[in-house]
Formats: C-alpha cells, sequence, structure tokens
C-alpha cells in the first residue's frame, strides 16, 4: 500500500482548524474599553470599526476551502505534484492575513492586546497546513526502497 498518497490529509486537518477558528471568539471584551465586545470570525463581518481586516476570518475560511479542494486533487489526481506548492502558497497566506489581523488599530488601540483562541486557532491552521506541505515536499523526492 501507498501510504505516501494520503500524507495531503494532514493539509485537510488544517483546513479543518481554521474552519473552526471561524466560529471561535476572536476578539474578547476589556472593561476599560466599552467599545470592545465578544466577537467571533462571523460577527466581526457585522462591527462598523472600519477596514478590510474585519474580513479576515472569511478569508482564511476561503483558504481553507481552496487547501481542501487542492489536497483532495493532490490525492486523486495523478500528476497533481504541483497541488503541493499551490497549498504551500494558501498556508503562508493564512499566516500573512492573521498577522495583518493582529495589526489592525482600532480607537487608537491595536487589536493584538485583544485577540482570542479563534485568532490562534487561525495561526495553527496556517502551521499545520505548512507542516503538511513539508511533509509532502520530503516524501516528494523520497527514493523507493528495493527488497532484497
Amino acid at each position: 500500500m501507498n501510504y505516501l498518497r494520503y500524507v495531503p490529509i494532514v493539509c485537510i486537518i488544517g483546513a479543518i482548524v481554521g474552519f473552526i477558528s471561524v466560529t471561535q471568539l476572536w476578539v474578547h471584551s476589556v472593561a476599560e474599553y466599552p467599545w470592545l465586545s465578544d466577537m467571533t470570525g462571523l460577527d466581526l463581518m457585522n462591527c462598523d470599526w472600519g477596514g478590510f481586516q474585519a474580513y479576515v476570518p472569511m478569508i482564511v475560511v476561503l483558504l481553507s476551502a481552496l487547501t481542501v479542494i487542492i489536497s483532495v486533487m493532490t490525492m486523486t489526481v495523478r500528476g497533481f505534484w504541483f497541488g503541493t506548492f499551490i497549498c504551500l502558497i494558501f498556508g503562508m497566506g493564512t499566516m500573512i492575513v492573521t498577522s495583518l489581523f493582529s495589526m489592525w488599530v482600532v480607537e487608537g488601540e491595536k487589536m493584538v492586546h485583544f485577540v482570542d483562541i479563534g485568532f490562534w486557532l487561525s495561526y495553527v491552521a496556517g502551521a499545520i497546513t505548512l507542516l503538511g506541505v513539508a511533509l509532502q515536499y520530503s516524501m516528494m523526492f523520497r527514493k523507493p526502497v528495493k527488497a532484497k
């Protein structure tokens, strides 16, 4: 059995974490800041703080969905070797847009001080995707062992 064909499942696991991150709290409330309330990734789309960063959780979901599609194609379609590199771009994109969210300034305060578990799960999703890409890439150039 060729188990190397199923290594892209690691990227799919990372994408599932990305889907979960949007349903968790991205911003938690602090008593000193009355304008700040608990918000999930879905709630951020309806906030009136301005800036594209409110849509970062949805961008993470989009990148996760594309990662699942490409990973499944990598497992099923023969000759789709470049899917690994496409997943690399999506994993890095997830981590970059999550970093942009942490640099968002609202009411003179950076969001990095108020982030919650959804934000960190988004980073974990990107990291797991990149781990899956590294495993796939290292397996690509592996020479088969000959039986004696």
